[in-house]
């Protein structure tokens, strides 16, 4: 737990795990998500009223994103889910993540340029994960550009914070600066390094599930 790894072998070691060892995409999302929310249960156990705003891209850190809010939702939080993207370019977990949070009526809405977004006590960023390696342009600029125009009480970032490419610790044009990133399976080199040292706040590393030899051998 305590090794080091770039982004791709962790995306390596994900897709070993899903299409030679048998781990389903949603069990894992499931297990992630779940962390994600634990932190905020336990941290903010006494404050339900907190308002939450929850960041979320259209691929599956989005979806990890979405479904945090729907188990915070379930547990008398008051979540609100807002997304950056294009949702005929959304990944299937996402969509599916999405349905099931609106069938319980969560807050949720897609962002437009222009649009100001609200202050929170909490927001977690789940726009890019950990496989960014491009600068951040377009609909995506200018939503990152909007979430740094406001003041959150705590950023959570899932997996790594939005806009730092996690092989390099390199700030990808824009980025969120998290207070806390909950970052899973194995902490990533650009979490450790260069504008990724800086933005990624305090680390947490979660085990969610995925075996060592799947690690092993993503990384050969």
């Amino acid at each position: 737990m305590n090794q080091i790894i770039s982004g791709t072998t962790a995306k390596k070691a994900d897709l070993i795990a899903m299409q030679e060892m048998g781990l389903s995409s949603l069990g894992l999302m499931e297990t992630a998500s779940s962390r994600i929310a634990d932190y905020i249960r336990q941290k903010y156990a006494d404050q339900k009223g907190s308002r939450i705003l929850i960041l979320s891209g259209v691929g599956n850190n989005g979806a990890d994103g979405v479904a945090a809010a729907r188990m915070l939702l379930e547990d008398g939080f008051d979540p609100e889910v807002r997304i950056v993207g294009k949702l005929e370019k959304a990944s299937w977990e996402f969509l599916f993540q999405a349905v099931v949070y609106q069938q319980l009526d969560g807050l949720f809405s897609l962002y437009q340029p222009g649009d100001v977004l609200p202050d929170a006590d909490i927001c977690v960023d789940g726009v890019f994960g950990i496989g960014l390696h491009r600068a951040v342009a377009g609909d995506f600029k200018s939503f990152i550009d909007e979430v740094n125009h406001h003041q959150y009480g705590e950023v959570i970032a899932i997996d790594a914070p939005s806009g730092i490419d996690t092989d390099t610790g390199e700030l990808m044009g824009a980025g969120i600066r998290a207070d806390v990133t909950i970052t899973f399976g194995r902490n990533k080199t650009g979490l450790v390094t260069g504008a990724g040292k800086d933005y990624s706040g305090q680390i947490i590393i979660e085990d969610i599930g995925i075996p060592d030899a799947a690690y092993e051998k993503a990384a050969e």
